[in-house]
């Protein structure tokens, strides 16, 4: 838990930044003020929630004295590392994106080629 808090503090520092950067280059449009404020707000909440919710939680992976080995858990699931499905599911994902913004015919094509590419990936890590 200590990573994940650490992880989204950090990345709110960062929009913190960002944020008054921001408010000094381009302080006449107000629209990406408003959204980075809105993100280091959300990133912020969700780490200090964290750390209210978890307070009493002694997790393991927490110990610094602890190898990685010993504190993992189950195995999740086989993943496959030498298969061009998941490059073509994010071709897909994005040609998919495009075609929501462009062209409703792109979007259906790329709809096909994701469920296909979801399904190959699937089988390979089947077998």
């Amino acid at each position: 838990m200590k990573a994940f808090v650490g992880l989204f503090l950090i990345a709110a520092g960062f929009g913190l930044v960002v944020d008054v950067i921001y408010w000094f280059v381009a302080h006449v449009e107000p629209a990406g003020i408003a959204l980075l404020s809105i993100m280091t707000i959300g990133l912020s909440f969700a780490a200090l929630y964290a750390v209210y919710a978890e307070r009493d939680a002694h997790l393991e992976g927490d110990d610094p004295n602890k190898s990685m080995e010993s504190v993992s858990g189950e195995e999740v699931e086989i993943f496959t590392t030498e298969t061009p499905w998941p490059i073509c599911c994010a071709i897909c994902a994005l040609a998919l994106l495009c075609g929501v913004v462009w062209s409703p015919m792109l979007a259906g094509l790329a709809l096909v080629a994701l469920v296909y590419c979801f399904y190959q990936l699937g089988r390979e890590s089947s077998i």
